[in-house]
């Protein structure tokens, strides 16, 4: 089974096209986007509204691109937003969950008849004022030491914008997520989290911070050691692997992988393709592409 997995689509406005014809030339079986996937800046964003560019572009752009893609070839199409997109406007891929693409956040759907694909969307508090998609860590540790974080922000659950104040001290938590995802897990499952898990090369920042999920490496963690996990495909933190210089790393036996992006209307997107042979009693997995990456630097 081959498939091509890239997150932080929005980096670029070419990135979704980029995506849909590599998944196209290189005829893969599926494809992943772990979330962030409405570009940064929309046309006419700052007189009609984010929330309402978000949405025209989601009708009239994303869907159509996705429709187009499916009658050139049957792959199944698995993502989500992440903190950068809107809820509000999920109720619009909503109405295609199942047939046209699957959603992944909390939800588990069969990769193949031995595999399954389990998604979570959220990430700990960020500098940025988009809170949808924002959770304390748990109630021990609501974000990693040392990180700039915004508690003030807005949600768009509503349907419009709403100011808003992260409780810190909230047991709504990202810890008792993954504890509620632990329990439909049953055979073996590739995990796809929008935040990397935390101390990793996947979530540095250019200042040497890591700003990952402790919870999501507790996940990971947990399951590698039941021998259930095979990978964790993560993104969010777009520029860490080229301040680490690497886009994988391991936890115990488990394979996590961010591939990172490129930003700017003439980037290049970053992906990854890898196949899985599931013949083995433990399925595996082997990258057939990944990004080159400058070399690493240190500050």
């Amino acid at each position: 089974m081959k498939i091509i997995y890239a997150s932080d689509i929005h980096a670029s406005s070419h990135h979704l096209f980029t995506m849909l014809s590599t998944a196209e030339r290189e005829a893969v079986d599926a494809i992943i986007i772990g979330g962030d996937i409405v570009p940064h800046y929309l046309p006419d964003a700052d007189t009609i509204g984010v929330l309402k560019a978000q949405a025209i572009y989601l009708e009239n752009v994303f869907i159509p691109a996705i429709e187009g893609f499916k009658r050139r070839r049957e792959a199944a199409i698995y993502l989500d937003f992440a903190n950068d997109d809107f809820i509000g406007n999920r109720k619009i891929l909503e109405k295609h969950n199942g047939e046209l693409i699957h959603l992944l956040h909390m939800s588990k759907h069969n990769l193949n008849n031995k595999i399954d694909i389990i998604g979570y969307m959220n990430v700990p508090p960020t500098p940025f004022y988009r809170k949808d998609w924002e959770k304390p860590d748990s109630t021990e540790t609501p974000f990693a030491k040392g990180n700039y974080i915004r508690k003030d922000g807005y949600t768009s659950a509503g349907g419009k914008l709403e100011k808003t104040v992260l409780n810190l001290s909230s047991d709504d938590t990202i810890e008792k997520d993954l504890a509620q995802l632990s329990e439909i897990i049953d055979k073996h499952f590739i995990f796809v989290s929008h935040s990397p898990p935390y101390d990793t090369p996947l979530d540095i920042l250019d200042n040497g911070l890591h700003v990952g999920s402790i919870s999501v490496r507790k996940f990971i963690e947990k399951w590698a050691l039941e021998g259930k996990i095979i990978a964790a495909l993560h993104g969010h933190i777009h520029g860490s692997p080229n301040r680490s210089g690497s886009i994988r790393t391991f936890i115990e036996n488990s394979l996590c992988i961010n591939p990172g992006q490129n930003e700017g209307e003439g980037a290049t997107l970053r992906y990854v393709i890898f196949e899985l042979d599931d013949k083995q009693s433990f399925p595996a997995i082997r990258i057939v592409y990944e990004p080159k990456l400058p070399d690493p630097y240190f500050k």
